[in-house]
């Protein structure tokens, strides 16, 4: 009776994953097609093209769309690293008063949509005069999310490591460049992972805070691009997988630090 019920299990897991892949392999192989009919399913090598690759890479302004959100990213990420590190220590191992409760409120923000509070948001980045600028891309993309995941993971060190430093004159910020942080890289990875893949993906707030098209970013760029050309399937599903692609491959190089750091801050389960 037991395996019974464990290839069941197996057979429910699969179907599982299958439905999961599916759309993600119809974006694959639409994207090698030029066709009018998101139903058209028929698939032969003969119909395969790289046309709508060559649309979207024969555009010089391309490049700079991926550099812009590479630049994003990538300053998203360190940006993200820095104020988590910190708040996260700070959250963890100082006594000050209102700790927990200001730790409570951070933990908050993560339950209000992001869509929520854009007007807000909007409002203070165009009084600070940064519409169409790197600042206003790159500020808001930190998050209570990675200050959590990192003072879980100092919670986890002993904190007998921070007292015989603390005697041995060390200051909190060597404390934690020098002691604290190589003890949790696996989380501040996992952070990395989800601020890069954030920042990448993101869509509504660049699409708001730039007007001007070189300041665009990947998605929101190729987005209009394809509003150009909305009749062909195809270059829409090539469009969404060169959007989707780079936050995959960082994720896959990185899979087994993540699911560790996803451990060791107390998320999994």
């Amino acid at each position: 009776m037991k395996r019974i019920w464990n290839s069941i299990e197996t057979i429910i897991l699969l179907l599982i994953i299958l439905i999961c892949v599916l759309p993600f392999l119809y974006m694959f192989f639409m994207s090698f097609k030029s066709t009018l009919n998101a139903y058209d399913l028929h698939f032969s090598l003969g119909e395969m093209t790289l046309e709508h690759y060559r649309t979207i890479f024969g555009k010089p302004e391309i490049i700079r769309y991926f550099f812009n959100s590479l630049f994003v990213s990538v300053c998203g990420v360190l940006l993200t690293l820095v104020t988590s590190s910190l708040a996260g220590y700070a959250f963890a191992r100082l006594r000050f008063k209102g700790n927990d409760f200001f730790f409570l409120l951070v933990t908050l923000t993560m339950f209000v949509p992001g869509e929520a509070i854009l007007i807000q948001m909007y409002t203070v980045v165009r009084g600070m005069d940064m519409i169409n600028t790197f600042w206003a891309l790159i500020l808001p993309l930190p998050s209570a999310l990675g200050v959590f995941i990192v003072r879980q993971a100092i919670l986890a060190v002993p904190m007998e490591i921070i007292e015989s430093a603390r005697i041995d004159g060390a200051r909190e910020l060597s404390i934690l460049v020098k002691m604290i942080l190589p003890l949790i890289k696996s989380a501040l990875l996992t952070v990395g992972i989800f601020a890069f893949i954030g920042a990448w993906n993101s869509f509504t707030w660049p699409l708001i805070v730039t007007t001007k098209d070189e300041m665009r970013t990947l998605p929101v760029a190729l987005t209009t691009l394809k509003t150009q050309y909305d009749t062909d399937v195809g270059l829409v599903m090539a469009c969404a997988v060169l959007t989707f692609l780079p936050p995959f491959i960082v994720y896959l190089l990185m899979q087994s630090r993540f699911e560790e750091g996803i451990a060791q801050s107390g998320l999994k389960g």
